[in-house]
């Protein structure tokens, strides 16, 4: 995953997000801390003038330079303050930290002038009398009728020193605060880089042939939405090339039953023929023998090929057939028609039992007479002589159900599952025998099937076979 060039993209782009967003956000504290500290040291400076001046009797004071310095040096160690107290025309009385003799006039200095103005003044320099970097903060105050200015300064060095606090502590900060969200990008940027590494590893598969690929753990979001799209179209594609191997299976092997039943009689033509071009045809007896063997391979041969045209043209007309309302009773009596030779041959016993008002059905009269005509037949085939075929028409809810019963050989349940599959016979020797191509019920199953009905079957050994149809009620609605 660390090698994946998406999580390094994504990891980068958001360091480079954090880090632009850490430096703008940290620009702005220091410029609004800057501000701050300032603000709040004028307005420290304003507060002391205010509070010196209203605790002080200054009408009172002995103005003289000892006694100004017993007055306001202690105030200006306490605070750690620079204090002067100045004249109306400027020439300095007292100064805490110099000389007042020493010191020029003080008439232009912008604080006093903004004092003498409004009642307050402020500046920030570098003192000329001290040469240190200063704040200050002056205010004019009435004497006797004469005004007197009290002026407070700071060293801007320990303004610089608190900036210099509050900038390292927001430096940790946010160095912490960054390492924080690095961390939480890292982790981010794996926890999206890993399902799309596993989609992309996954679609890789896929597109190798490997359609069993799945993502397995999918995360709640649209990126699981599109790797459950992926094992969604991962799973079609893989039905569909299991239904394409089904399907080509089917055709090798249709094709191969087609050829093993076409050979048999064939070869068994080809023999005979050639016995009777050998001199046989010479015995009137044996060659009519030879003869009769020749005809009902061919007949054999007729029948294979009606019904490979018959399945044909009903899996090209599949969907095709236009429905209809059909009464059973004139199929069934068509068919029992038609097949009572075959069991007077064998002497066979019909059971006939249709229940009255039993209903007409939705379906094709031509298909149902296929269906039961082939489903009475291999009854007759399959049951032996003096046995009993029995056709029970009923109504079961919303369908109608016809049953053919006979009492003959039945068929095992490891067959009765694939007994509707093309050439499957369950005992092929004797299917031949009696003239089946292994094609009537896969025939038989399409054509319920495109009459919307159903077809199933239940059997024992040596007790007989029950095949039953079922076919929707007419109900007037095509």
């Amino acid at each position: 995953m660390f090698r994946s060039r998406f999580f390094w993209r994504n990891f980068l782009s958001y360091t480079l997000i954090i880090s632009l967003t850490t430096f703008i956000v940290s620009y702005l504290l220091t410029v609004k801390t800057q501000e701050l500290v300032e603000s709040y040291s004028s307005s420290d400076l304003r507060q002391k003038l205010d509070v010196i001046t209203s605790s002080l009797r200054l009408g009172s004071i002995e103005w003289s330079h000892e006694n100004l310095s017993e007055v306001f040096a202690p105030i200006a160690e306490a605070g750690n303050l620079r204090i002067s107290l100045v004249d109306n025309e400027g020439w300095v009385l007292y100064d805490s930290m110099m000389s007042f003799q020493d010191m020029e006039n003080h008439k232009n200095r912008p604080e006093l002038l903004a004092a003498a103005y409004s009642g307050y003044g402020e500046a920030t320099r570098t003192s000329a009398s001290v040469n240190l970097p200063m704040k200050y903060m002056a205010k004019s105050i009435q004497v006797d009728d004469d005004t007197k200015f009290l002026r407070l300064a700071m060293p801007l060095s320990r303004l610089t020193q608190r900036l210099d606090d509050i900038q390292t502590a927001l430096g940790i900060g946010a160095s912490a605060g960054m390492l924080l969200a690095l961390c939480i990008a890292l982790f981010l940027a794996r926890q999206m880089t890993k399902p799309i590494a596993a989609i992309t590893q996954v679609a890789e598969a896929i597109s190798r042939g490997n359609y069993s690929a799945r993502l397995r753990h999918l995360p709640k979001n649209d990126l699981g939405k599109l790797g459950g799209a992926i094992n969604r179209l991962a799973e079609a594609v893989q039905a569909n090339i299991s239904q394409r191997e089904k399907v080509e299976k089917v055709k090798r092997e249709f094709s191969s039953n087609i050829s093993h039943e076409l050979k048999t009689p064939l070869t068994s033509i080809k023999g005979y023929v050639e016995t009777l071009q050998e001199g046989a045809i010479e015995d009137p007896k044996l060659g009519q023998k030879f003869l009769g063997i020749i005809s009902s391979n061919i007949e054999r041969i007729i029948s294979l090929v009606n019904d490979l045209l018959n399945l044909a043209t009903i899996e090209a007309n599949e969907g095709i057939i236009t429905l209809s309302k059909v009464d059973w009773r004139p199929v069934i009596q068509e068919v029992i028609g038609r097949q009572d030779i075959n069991m007077s041959r064998k002497n066979i016993t019909l059971e006939l039992n249709i229940h009255d008002a039993t209903p007409c059905v939705t379906g094709s009269r031509k298909a149902m007479t296929h269906i039961l005509d082939n489903l009475v037949q291999n009854a007759v085939n399959y049951t032996p002589e003096n046995g009993v075929v029995g056709i029970e028409l009923m109504q079961d809810l919303d369908h109608v159900v016809i049953h053919v019963r006979d009492n003959g050989i039945g068929i095992a349940k490891s067959d009765q599952k694939r007994i509707f599959e093309r050439f499957y016979r369950v005992d092929s020797a004797r299917s031949r025998d009696v003239g089946g191509t292994g094609l009537g019920l896969a025939i038989v199953k399409h054509l319920v099937i495109q009459i919307q009905g159903t077809i199933s079957v239940t059997s024992e050994l040596e007790q007989g076979t029950d095949f039953m149809v079922r076919l929707p009620i007419y109900d007037g609605d095509l």
